[in-house]
């Protein structure tokens, strides 16, 4: 494949990623007398519960604030959170059948069958997505606090990483705008500050896996294969704890 052909490819697959997960992803953030501001993201998942998954340090801001994609309306989660500090950095709350029902909405949750028995990518060059909300797009403006979600599709970082995580690239300059991507959109869309994408999930897309043996790649084929924590400037990656700890810790807690 040639170096074009592989820029057209990942623009296809970044795309598709974007569509298929906009229903599962939220902004979280939090608003009091004095301040509304953007703090992290969030994804809806089905397990045992439906909960709402995302990183511990983004979690212990509270009031919460949610979204369902579809629903301009905001939700404050009145409920605990199950958490855990550093280094598991990860946390939950069960979104019951009542605030799932409030209003009419688009969301939906990612089945816990989506969730990759561990971080094992076929090849190196594997494409990676995710999808979350930067603090440097979310604004508040006439009333409303306005969040605007983008995805990236990306590849880890080679010899990076350990037995715990594993490092998405991550290069401001470097960041291309997709065929698809609406002008206006594209033309307020800022790419320097990666905070706010922390508890945002991490896919394998599985796309070189799936066309080395011949298949025909659907979005579908994606698995969850980390959970976003944090931003080393230093490194220029993103760190993502690797799915089979996450797994464990749902376990454990019963989620």
């Amino acid at each position: 494949m040639t170096p074009e052909q592989w820029k057209l490819t990942c623009d296809k697959v970044a795309d598709a990623m974007l569509t298929h997960t906009r229903p599962f992803v939220t902004p979280l953030g939090m608003e009091t007398e004095r301040d509304v501001r953007l703090v992290g993201t969030g994804s809806y998942v089905s397990r045992e519960n439906r909960i709402l998954l995302t990183c511990e340090h983004v979690a212990v801001v509270q009031p919460m604030h949610y979204r369902f994609h579809g629903c301009d309306d905001v939700f404050a989660h009145p409920g605990p959170w199950t958490m855990e500090r550093h280094p598991v950095d990860a946390a939950y709350a069960v979104i019951g059948d009542a605030a799932w029902r409030a209003r009419s909405h688009q969301a939906q949750s990612v089945p816990y069958s989506r969730f990759a028995p561990s971080h094992t990518a076929a090849d190196r060059a594997e494409i990676l997505f995710f999808r979350g909300f930067s603090g440097e797009n979310a604004r508040y403006a006439f009333g409303l606090h306005q969040t605007n979600g983008t995805g990236y599709a990306t590849q880890e970082k080679e010899g990076s990483g350990d037995a715990q995580i594993f490092e998405l690239l991550w290069e401001p300059e470097n960041i291309e705008l997709t065929s698809q991507s609406p002008s206006e959109a594209a033309a307020e869309m800022k790419f320097e500050e990666a905070g706010g994408f922390s508890g945002s999930l991490v896919w394998n897309t599985r796309y070189v896996e799936v066309t080395r043996q011949g298949g025909r790649w659907t979005p579908e084929h994606a698995v969850v294969t980390g959970l976003l924590r944090r931003w080393d400037k230093d490194t220029r990656t993103l760190l993502a704890w690797r799915v089979e700890h996450l797994r464990a810790w749902l376990d454990a807690k019963g989620a």
